[in-house]
């Protein structure tokens, strides 16, 4: 029973420890022209409308709530980047994969994989 209790309190402090170090991938996307308008921006949904009748707009993929020093950032899916806590992207119209995430190499030799953002982006037609 002992043995049990230990190995149960060691597996719940792993995964509370984990979650400690919870680096966030949250996106902006900017829609053009004075009557547009925008939810969600600074969380990992964010969305965009406007009349502009155009095909894309631009946007950003940004990390949060980052708890230690990077060494360096590994962006995938739109952010095409090299490196940076930032990236600004192009979000395609109507497109299911404006999404993005990153792999965080931080200097103490540790890394993290974090969610995946999603920009959308509506012009109107």
């Amino acid at each position: 029973m002992k043995t049990t209790l230990k190995a149960l309190t060691l597996i719940a402090g792993t995964l509370f420890a984990g979650s400690a170090f919870s680096a966030q991938v949250v996106c902006d996307v900017y829609p053009k022209g004075g009557n547009s308008h925008s939810w969600g921006n600074g969380t990992k949904n964010c969305t965009a409308f406007d009349y502009s009748f155009g095909s894309s707009t631009s946007g950003r993929f940004y990390l949060k709530d980052v708890s230690k020093e990077i060494s360096e950032v590994r962006w995938e899916g739109i952010a095409r980047c090299n490196g940076g806590t930032s990236c600004n992207v192009t979000v395609r119209a109507y497109s299911s994969s404006n999404t993005a995430s990153a792999l965080i190499l931080y200097k103490d030799g540790t890394w993290e994989r974090t969610n995946t953002a999603r920009a959308s982006y509506e012009t109107g037609h």
